[in-house]
């Protein structure tokens, strides 16, 4: 590509950046090159779905624009972006204090928003479960390890009998994290009988699980290994809850037992979001689902291409149109798109 071949791609990247990410894009010049423009991205298994749908999407846009999604976990996707191996760390999860200290030249962007759900095997106990946060603890803290005893601490029935076979991850998930973060919650409800649990083990993306637990790696295995164990409990993203039985949670910020999904995940964002890593957990919004969260996209800001360029203003245009299609929520109108149109439009390419 010649220099003034850059320069012009530069002009117009502008133009749509400076647009407010909100111009249409259309597959200029596409076609007439032969030169294919490669993006990568890896990380989150909870992004990874929208990542590859984007990725087909996209290249039908712009056949000259190849996208390849991997997988690998948030914590992959944000130190190789960290490390400039790839294009675009896909993150289920806000990164730590310490990441941001040590790469102060990431950019991250929402792009999308989601729920964290609990669920069980169908026959755990049909098709209907309500749990607080301490219930939740008590279970993945391994501090009730049968349902006999879960019924009895909590004076709830359940379906299942005997050892409650619990599913988590083993890889650094952003959906651990968040997950976590969320059981760190727990003083804010309070039991009737008494049966009140701290959850003890941080809230990091790769957590050194309690003994008996079954570790399994990415969002699949949790909900495959649930599905196919009758006393099965597990944490999954909005989009893996298929086939499971999702377990309304208590909101102690609106005293009342949520549903999970679509709408009322996006009923927890606020009216204007100035840190995307602001905590959207038991939210006071009426009907808001206490275990919300955005999806991110990051990129390093001393190695980004034009064409991540391109494909990130498609993502928040275009590509929102295919995000409910896979399970997510589309962030269109919301503070956070505003946000991440910010983010965008102070991007420039490196090379």
């Amino acid at each position: 590509m010649n220099q003034t071949t850059k320069i012009v791609l530069s002009l117009v990247i502008g133009i749509l950046i400076g647009a407010g990410g909100m111009a249409l894009l259309s597959p200029l010049g596409t076609g007439t090159s032969g030169v294919t423009y490669t993006i990568t991205t890896a990380g989150s298994t909870t992004v990874y779905p929208l990542s590859q749908e984007w990725a087909t999407r996209f290249n039908a846009d712009f056949p000259n624009f190849v996208v390849n999604p991997s997988t690998g976990g948030s914590g992959l996707g944000q130190s190789q972006i960290a490390d400039g191996v790839i294009d675009i760390g896909a993150s289920s999860s806000y990164p730590k204090d310490e990441y941001l200290t040590a790469n102060p030249d990431i950019g991250i962007i929402p792009v999308s928003a989601d729920a964290l759900g609990i669920v069980a095997n169908p026959a755990v106990n049909g098709t209907s479960f309500k749990m607080d946060c301490d219930m939740v603890v008590a279970i993945f803290q391994r501090n009730v390890t049968t349902w006999e005893v879960f019924e009895s601490t909590f004076n709830v029935v359940v379906d299942a009998t005997g050892d409650i076979n619990v599913y988590v991850r083993s890889d650094a998930s952003g959906t651990t994290a968040t997950f976590a973060k969320w059981l760190e919650t727990a003083d804010d409800n309070t039991n009737a009988n008494g049966a009140e649990y701290e959850w003890n083990y941080g809230h990091d993306e790769a957590i050194s699980w309690p003994s008996g637990l079954n570790a399994v790696e990415g969002n699949p295995g949790v909900a495959s290994g649930t599905e196919n164990d009758a006393n099965g409990i597990g944490y999954v993203g909005l989009a893996f809850m298929e086939d499971l039985t999702p377990i309304d949670l208590y909101n102690p910020g609106i005293d009342e037992y949520i549903t999970p999904s679509l709408e009322n995940a996006l009923k927890a964002l606020p009216a204007e979001i100035t840190d995307p890593g602001q905590n959207l957990m038991n939210s006071v919004h009426d009907g808001a689902y206490p275990i919300a969260r955005l999806l991110f996209y990051l990129v390093n800001l001393d190695n980004l291409s034009w064409p991540t360029i391109i494909y990130l203003n498609w993502v928040l245009t275009q590509g929102q149109q295919y995000i409910a299609g896979i399970g997510y929520i589309p962030i269109i109108g919301t503070s956070a798109m505003t946000y991440a149109q910010s983010v965008v439009a102070s991007l420039s390419p490196t090379e």
